[in-house]
């Protein structure tokens, strides 16, 4: 699961969502359109912020202040949301007036609601990735390891699956590996050009990491 939709799904859980209504005074319904809205665009002008060494150093900064492990409806109950609020002027900058004032549209609600509920998940936001972020385990890579072989003899349960299988990874590999090299030139090693994900953070931070 992209890094997106794990945050997502942390929250639009019933206990992120209920907590997000009580403090904004609005249905749960109308916080869950206001967070679909806001995360994927947040995490974009992230991505855009890091894609400099100061701003990658700037927001690592910010996530090592950032590190809450409890789980996120309970940061979300208990967010402090004037730092809240801080977050989302750093990651916004001068359109953040407008960024509150489109998520209320499309959620249908006021600025100052729309305001409550970003405020209160910024923090969450910052702790999430920051998670993400950590450099790669021995565990983590054995685990992902584990994953992939599992999905492979899945594959290849059936001779048509494996030859398949074999025949479209040796074709994805003469595509990819020109890209891979020219995506190496761009952006100190990403390429931001076919969109902005929450992989392409994950990857900025953790090289800055290194």
């Amino acid at each position: 699961m992209d890094l997106v939709s794990t945050i997502l799904k942390s929250m639009t859980s019933d206990s992120s969502l209920g907590a997000l209504a009580g403090k904004a005074g609005v249905s749960a319904d109308s916080v869950e359109k206001a967070i679909t809205s806001a995360i994927p665009s947040l995490i974009g002008s992230l991505t855009k912020n890091a894609s400099s060494a100061a701003g990658a150093k700037s927001l690592l900064g910010a996530l090592s202040q950032h590190e809450d492990k409890s789980d996120v409806s309970s940061q979300i109950k208990n967010a402090d949301e004037e730092d809240g609020n801080k977050i989302i002027g750093k990651i916004m900058g001068d359109g953040k007036d407008d960024f509150i004032s489109s998520i209320a549209k499309k959620a249908g609600i006021n600025a100052g609601q729309s305001n409550a509920i970003l405020s209160s998940i910024a923090p969450a936001l910052l702790s999430s990735i920051s998670a993400a972020a950590k450099p790669d385990t021995a565990e983590s890579v054995a685990k992902e390891k584990e994953e992939r072989k599992a999905k492979e003899e899945k594959a290849e349960s059936s001779f048509l699956g494996g030859f398949f299988s074999k025949f479209m990874k040796d074709e994805d590999d003469k595509v990819e590996e020109p890209k891979k090299a020219e995506k190496e030139e761009k952006k100190g090693g990403f390429d931001i050009s076919d969109g902005i994900d929450g992989s392409d953070l994950l990857a900025i931070l953790k090289k800055t990491m290194l």
